[in-house]
């Protein structure tokens, strides 16, 4: 094997494969690297497709790698999404009604004011009728009317509102194969890959496949799933089970068509609370992405089928396809081992509940891509920058999930109950609502800028769930000041109809 890298295989396809090599390939042309990308894949192993939605930092990795806005979204069957939102997630719906909202766009500072700063000084003692997100950005009121984060007059990858998609996620991986060889260059490769060799230093020397033939590289990125065929059967890299914070570990998905093709389209990804954990609903454009995500310890798959169909509302005996998956939150020890890293779900899955499947990709590529090793002995030092990055990650994400539940005020089921239990809540969540119980959640709470989740996040979720500190740090604002800022929001939500068209509307037309 020659310590300089000069080629890297990219094993396993799909969104996370494709999209891996087509950042590489990209991030090499843009820094003059001659670094051949080859990606192999089976012809037999089918899309899983968990997730449809992403974070808005794809839209800079569409933008990164060359592909048209226009293309994306005709070939994709992609539509805006402007957020998530919460529905009964903190009372029991049978008792009162509940949601809130976790846009993009963070709060709103008009007059240079930390205005949800303000509005927490006001409301928090009164929040009766009134909502966070509603009160400090415009966004939550864009998502509530369906109305579109552009117009079709913004530049492509550009925003009124900051937006990522929601898409069909197969397709996307069959447009990325299309663009990265055409485009970047990535070779592709046909094999199915039974096993890695490693050489006697205990990095890949070349894979393996069925038929015998041998494929080599200096450099490999483990996009194989669930196998985690070279972090995990290869290199022996130990998989950390975070299920005992997370407790979801099965889903029911359907693919739902639109009663009518000029159906509304959703702006956000609508996450619905259920008795054993919750149905998210994703809006595309020819049709709906829906799946009963829930604890196995806390109900069967005949019992998931019922709710699943009731909230669709379908008959108990509907005769529809259903496709059941089972999973375990957690992630690898170490994602950067050796010569291989891993991508995707070979790397770590939590729960879908904020789309993190897609983001992680991203994060995890372009990561790579900014300390990629010139030859072996730069590898080391990598590796350990890398996986400390990740842990912190992973970590964060967790946490973060973990928010939306151990709030809940919901006693309707042993689920909602055991949500509260602290042995189920991190250490590092626990110290962090304590502090919460005191003052504002503050960016000086999230001193690492490689996480996923920042300040503006944690504080639609903690104030969205009604969890408000004791004390409030506000500046010195004249109190008409403050009164004109938070009004300016309303002014702005009342106006949004007269320039922006709906979700469905905005797409046709851009697509034209």
């Amino acid at each position: 094997m020659n310590n300089n890298v000069e080629k890297v295989i990219v094993l396993g396809g799909g969104t996370s494969g494709w999209l891996s090599a087509a950042m590489l390939a990209s991030s090499f042309i843009k820094t003059g690297r001659d670094i051949q990308v080859e990606l192999i894949e089976s012809e037999n192993i089918p899309n899983i497709g968990v997730g449809e939605g992403t974070f808005p930092t794809i839209l800079s990795t569409l933008h990164e790698i060359g592909l048209s806005e226009k293309e994306f979204l005709t070939e994709c069957d992609a539509s805006f999404k402007q957020g998530a939102e919460f529905r009964n997630w903190l009372y029991d719906p049978a008792q009162k009604q509940h949601a809130y909202y976790h846009p993009f766009d963070p709060p709103a500072k008009p007059n240079g004011l930390d205005i949800s700063s303000y509005w927490l000084k006001r409301f928090k003692d009164e929040p009766q009728g009134r909502s966070f997100s509603h009160g400090v950005t415009v966004q939550s009121h864009l998502c509530d009317k369906n109305l579109a984060p552009k117009t079709t007059q913004t530049p492509e990858y550009n925003w009124l509102a900051k937006y990522a998609y929601h898409l069909d996620a197969g397709k996307l991986g069959q447009l990325l194969r299309k663009h990265a060889t055409e485009k970047l260059g990535v070779k592709h490769t046909f094999a199915d890959i039974e096993k890695a060799e490693l050489d006697s230093d205990g990095f890949i020397d070349y894979l393996i496949a069925e038929d015998g033939q041998h494929h080599s590289a200096d450099f490999f990125v483990d996009c194989s799933g669930f196998a985690a065929l070279l972090i995990d059967k290869a290199l022996k890299v130990p998989f950390l089970d975070k299920s005992k914070y997370l407790a979801v570990d099965t889903a029911v998905t359907m693919q739902v068509q639109y009663d009518s093709q000029n159906q509304a389209i959703p702006t956000h990804t609508i996450s619905t609370a259920q008795e054993a954990g919750w149905i998210w609903d994703i809006s595309l454009q020819t049709r709906r992405g829906c799946g009963y995500v829930y604890s196995s310890k806390h109900t069967d798959k005949a019992r998931a089928e019922i709710v699943f169909k009731k909230y669709l509302g379908l008959a108990e005996d509907a005769d529809v396809k259903l496709r059941h998956i089972s999973f375990t939150s957690g992630y690898r020890q170490k994602s950067w081992a050796k010569n291989c890293v891993a991508v995707g779900f070979a790397s770590g899955f939590v729960e879908p509940l904020e789309a993190t499947a897609i983001a992680m990709v991203e994060a995890g590529i372009r990561s790579l891509a900014a300390r990629f090793p010139c030859n072996r002995a730069a590898m080391a030092i990598r590796e350990v920058q890398y996986n400390e990055i990740f842990t912190s990650r992973w970590n964060n994400i967790i946490d973060f999930i973990k928010l939306h539940y151990c709030l809940t005020k919901r006693t309707d089921s042993e689920f909602w109950i055991e949500q509260t239990n602290p042995d189920s809540i991190p250490e590092t969540l626990l110290q962090k609502l304590e502090a919460w119980r005191h003052y504002a959640v503050s960016e000086g709470d999230f001193p690492n800028k490689y996480d996923i989740f920042g300040v503006a996040s944690w504080q639609y979720i903690i104030y969205g769930l009604e969890y408000y500190p004791d004390y409030v740090e506000c500046g010195m604002a004249p109190e008409d000041v403050v009164t004109k800022s938070l009004a300016s929001i309303q002014s702005m939500a009342s106006s949004a109809p007269n320039s922006l068209m709906s979700n469905r509307q905005t797409i046709k037309a851009y697509k034209m």
